[in-house]
């Protein structure tokens, strides 16, 4: 299976948030940002992937979405023989702890979105990293 470091998976269904983080992206204009309005859809668009033999570099999910959020999201990415090696950050709004701690026993990352646009940019230079740490640690493997 090929990872893609040039593809991010971004589960949101709030379009405001959206938009600033494709807006955040703009400057790395190599990475893809596909979308996905809920977790039932991000988990297909993997499946979509996978069926075309790559992944993304990232996954990055909102908690708080309809159909599947993003806890449950997670819960079956890591339960996929194909998918649970994908990095994956728990990208929202919530500063509980139980949130955070749940992304540590998943093994995902856990941010909390940023008020000010130049942190959103920030932390999307961080995502840009991660993709290129991902690649980089796979070609090592």
């Amino acid at each position: 299976m090929m990872i893609n470091k040039h593809t991010i998976v971004y589960a949101e269904d709030d379009l405001d948030d959206l938009f600033l983080v494709k807006q955040a992206f703009e400057k790395h204009d190599h990475i893809q940002v596909v979308h996905a309005p809920d977790g039932r859809k991000a988990l297909r668009t993997l499946e979509e992937m996978l069926s075309e033999n790559f992944l993304p570099c990232l996954v990055i999910l909102d908690i708080n979405m309809p159909v599947i959020n993003g806890r449950e999201t997670l819960q079956a990415i890591r339960a996929h023989p194909q998918l649970q090696r994908l990095s994956v950050v728990l990208f929202t709004t919530s500063s509980n702890p139980a949130d955070a701690e749940y992304a540590q026993r998943m093994e995902a990352t856990f941010l909390t979105k940023p008020i000010d646009f130049s942190d959103l940019e920030n932390i999307a230079r961080m995502f840009v990293d991660k993709c290129n740490f991902e690649i980089n640690k796979l070609s090592v493997n």
